[in-house]
């Protein structure tokens, strides 16, 4: 089995190709789509020239499949999707809905994989200072 990303609501499939894809909205309301390099702790991102906004704005990730908000119950800046290793195991990644902000957790039981540059922010809500 090949790895997989789900949305924690519908259980429908983020990834395509080699990318997760996201609907998402910045600021103002204003809709876009985003796709995400699979790989933990990359943070290349691609989205269309005309859905704009700048680093260190709050964006509001969504399922495009179900639409449902992918916020996190940990922090109102982190969202919150399903991994599916190639072994069939299950785990819950957090990331930074924070543009330019690479704060990534993959949670494993009590601890957490730690990725980017920025995690600090988050560490003392994971319990993990």
């Amino acid at each position: 089995m090949k790895e997989n990303y789900l949305c924690p609501h519908c259980k429908g499939s983020l990834n395509v190709d080699e990318k997760i894809v996201f609907s998402v909205r910045n600021k103002h309301g204003n809709p876009g789509l985003i796709f995400l390099h699979p790989e933990l702790g990359n943070y290349e991102a691609i989205k269309n020239e005309s859905f704009s906004f700048e680093d260190g704005e709050h964006l509001e990730y969504r399922c495009p499949i179900c639409h449902k908000k992918l916020a996190s119950d940990i922090h109102d800046n982190l969202a919150r999707i399903i991994y599916v290793d190639e072994a069939n195991q299950e785990f819950h990644v957090l990331f930074s809905m924070i543009a330019g902000e690479q704060s990534t957790f993959k949670m494993v039981g009590d601890n957490a994989e730690v990725y980017g540059e920025h995690t600090t922010h988050y560490l003392d809500l994971l319990g993990m200072r």
